[in-house]
Formats: structure tokens, C-alpha cells, sequence
């Protein structure tokens, strides 16, 4: 197997991985959009504008560390299985 399917096997088994963990929800009513969670993201999946009040996170990025949710002032992430 070369080097390069080698990769990226273990890129689709590292996704399975993570997406068997869960994906990362917020709940927009208690959301405050102060973008912490943007700041602590180690991937930047998330993107906040407290401006238009709009919070979005992409999921085939994000690593489900739970770094976000352990950040959140008014504990509005989760890690949803």
C-alpha cells in the first residue's frame, strides 16, 4: 500500500472515530455569542458573529475535544450522541 492511501485510511478511520463520538450542537435561545468557543477551537471549525447573532460549527472538521463546551459561559454546548 503506498504512502498515500496509507493516509488516507487513517484519516477515514480517525472521522469514524470522531463522529462516532457525537457532534457538537448549541442551543441559539440561551447563546450569548460571546465566541469563546471560536477562541478555545484548536481546529477553528466554529465560527461566531455576535453581530448577526449566528453561531455555525463544521462537523467534518471539528475534533470533539470538548474543549467549547468546557468554555461556554452559559453552558449551551453540547456534545450531542
Amino acid at each position: 500500500m503506498s504512502n498515500l492511501k496509507r493516509k488516507f485510511a487513517q484519516i477515514k478511520f480517525l472521522r469514524k472515530i470522531f463522529e462516532a463520538k457525537g457532534n457538537i450542537t448549541n442551543d441559539h435561545n440561551k447563546c450569548i455569542y460571546c465566541g469563546l468557543c471560536e477562541k478555545v477551537c484548536s481546529v477553528n471549525a466554529i465560527t461566531v458573529s455576535k453581530h448577526q447573532k449566528s453561531w455555525s460549527i463544521e462537523h467534518n472538521i471539528c475534533a470533539r475535544c470538548t474543549h467549547c463546551v468546557a468554555t461556554c459561559p452559559t453552558k449551551t454546548l453540547t456534545l450531542q450522541k
